[in-house]
C-alpha cells in the first residue's frame, strides 16, 4: 500500500502533492485547525478523492471529530481493515501546558488502546514518549501510554505528528515510527508499506 501522510495543518489551505497522485490512501494525523473553525476540516477532506483515514489533534475541537465521523473517515479509538492491513487510530494528545481542546490523560489513552492488538498500522496524533517528542532543552513530552502499547503490541508502522520541531523515521523494537512534519509548512510523507517500508519526505 502506498500512502500519503500529513498532519498539523493548522488552518492552512493545502493541495494534493504531485507525488501523491497515485497513492492508495491518505492518513491525516490530526490538528486540522487552531482550536477555531471546525468546518475547515471539511475543506481539507474535500482535497482528497482517495480513501482517507483521519484522527483529530489536540488543537481540534470535538466538532472536528464529529465532522470526521460524519464523513466516514474517522479512525479515532477504532480499528478498521483496508488492503489487508489492520489500522488503528487515536487522536488528541496527552496533557499539554496549554489546555488545548482535545487532551486525554495517560490513563484514558491506556484504557482506549487496551482493546486493540494485532494492528499493522497505528495512527496517533501524539508521538510515543522518547521518540521525536523533545522540546526546549530536550524534554520529552510524548505519550507514555502510547509507547507502552507499542512495546506490547509491536505494530508494523506508527504514524504521528504533534511536535512541530521534528520530522523523521526511527526503528523502535519491531516498529517503524514515522513522524511527519507540519503540513502548514508544506511537509508530508509518502510511505510504501509492503514487506519493507519505504518513507520519502516531500514538500508540497
Amino acid at each position: 500500500m502506498k500512502a500519503l501522510v500529513i498532519g498539523d495543518i493548522h488552518g492552512k489551505k493545502i493541495s494534493l502533492p504531485e507525488e501523491a497522485k497515485d497513492v492508495d490512501a491518505v492518513f491525516i494525523v490530526g490538528d486540522f485547525t487552531n482550536a477555531d473553525t471546525p468546518e475547515f476540516a471539511e475543506e481539507v477532506l474535500d482535497v482528497f478523492s482517495y480513501k482517507v483515514f483521519a484522527v483529530p489533534g489536540n488543537m481540534d475541537r470535538k466538532e472536528v471529530l464529529e465532522i470526521l465521523e460524519k464523513r466516514g473517515v474517522s479512525i479515532h479509538s477504532k480499528a478498521v481493515e483496508y488492503n489487508g492491513f489492520s489500522i488503528l487510530g487515536l487522536g488528541g494528545s496527552n496533557p499539554t501546558p496549554f489546555n488545548t481542546p482535545f487532551e486525554l490523560q495517560e490513563e484514558e489513552i491506556e484504557k482506549a488502546l487496551s482493546k486493540f492488538n494485532d494492528i499493522s498500522i497505528a495512527v496517533f496524533h501524539a508521538p510515543p514518549y522518547g521518540l521525536f517528542d523533545w522540546v526546549g532543552g530536550g524534554t520529552s513530552v510524548g505519550s507514555k501510554a502510547i509507547r507502552k502499547w507499542i512495546e506490547k503490541t509491536k505494530p508494523k508502522v506508527v504514524f504521528c505528528a504533534h511536535i512541530h520541531e521534528h520530522q523523521g523515521v526511527a526503528k523502535f523494537g519491531e516498529t517503524l515510527i514515522v513522524k511527519v512534519g507540519t503540513a502548514m509548512q508544506g511537509d508530508a510523507a509518502i510511505v510504501d508499506i509492503n514487506d519493507d517500508i519505504i518513507v520519502k519526505f516531500i514538500k508540497f
